[in-house]
């Protein structure tokens, strides 16, 4: 296997790990994909100021447990575009997450059309996330019929 191909794969599964992760409810492993002071920027739909920007472990441990308040999630991935450039790495990957709720109602599922902006960088043979931006488009809300 190339380098530029072992580089590229391996930068694809730290995003579609974090993925995992979040659905799986695994805050520490997610957090684990970032360096120590790795910090995230979440972007609300035409915000041009982040809402949220944990930064370091704890901090990012604490922004991702929100999503313990969901029955479920579902984060599906478009292929990422990845440019390697020596130790550090941008990708780009668009997501559609889904996120089930039990309401009084029944369920409801809020869907989010996110954009990522992801800056890596690579320590000790292992790439991980330095930057994280994350564009919400647009979100929808509907109620489940199951």
């Amino acid at each position: 296997m190339s380098e530029g191909f072992a580089d590229w794969l391996a930068i694809t599964r730290v995003i579609a790990r974090y993925a995992r992760f979040a659905d799986q409810r695994r805050f520490t492993e997610m957090a684990g994909l970032f360096v120590q002071d790795g910090r995230m920027l979440m972007f609300r739909p035409r915000a041009e100021e982040p809402a949220e920007s944990p930064q370091g472990q704890e901090e990012l441990i604490a922004a991702f447990s929100a999503l313990a308040a969901f029955t479920v999630t579902t984060h599906t991935l478009s292929p990422s575009d990845v440019e390697i450039g020596g130790g550090t790495a941008r990708a780009h990957t668009t997501c559609m997450s889904h996120h089930i709720s039990e309401t009084g109602e029944g369920r409801v599922r809020f869907t989010l059309a996110d954009r990522y902006d992801d800056t890596f960088v690579r320590l000790d043979g292992r790439w991980l996330f330095q930057e994280r931006r994350k564009y919400t488009d647009w979100t929808e809300q509907a109620a489940l019929r199951r």
